[in-house]
């Protein structure tokens, strides 16, 4: 695609490599994110999975579409739908904001995986407090 021309794309778009490098990306990008010359510094950590799958899809002609988190300006992150398709080895991706939380997507693997990490927390957390008991009680003989 032209450089000209997909400056002018009135949505986020990037046009990236299968790396994630970014190789051109439209004027309103900017409005969004912060300048990144590779996607994945803007990707949530917790949506990577989400993003290796889109990337390695490359020899895939038809659209791919996931909901990502993404850094957007001031280091906060916004919910957005993503859509990328390949063509000669360039990933045409588009972003757009998701406004609701309903456009989200909430698995039950998603929440199982949050439900095991406050588990491992709220043990760890235990462990702690026995110990500081157990220096309470020998400060206290």
């Amino acid at each position: 695609m032209d450089t000209m021309i997909t400056k002018w794309i009135p949505v986020p778009y990037f046009q990236i490599d299968q790396e994630g490098t970014t190789l051109n990306s439209s004027n309103t990008t900017h409005s969004y994110f912060p300048a990144t010359s590779n996607i994945w510094n803007i990707i949530h950590q917790e949506d990577r999975d989400k993003a290796i799958l889109m990337l390695s899809q490359s020899t895939n002609s038809y659209p791919i579409t996931k909901h990502l988190i993404l850094k957007i300006r001031n280091n906060l992150f916004g919910n957005f739908k993503c859509t990328i398709q390949w063509k000669d080895g360039i990933g045409h991706l588009v972003c757009t904001e998701a406004k609701s939380i309903k456009d989200s997507t909430i698995t039950p693997s998603s929440v199982q995986k949050t439900l095991i990490n406050t588990q491992k927390r709220l043990e760890e957390s235990e462990k702690h407090l026995d110990n500081v008991a157990k220096i309470v009680n020998i400060r206290k003989h």
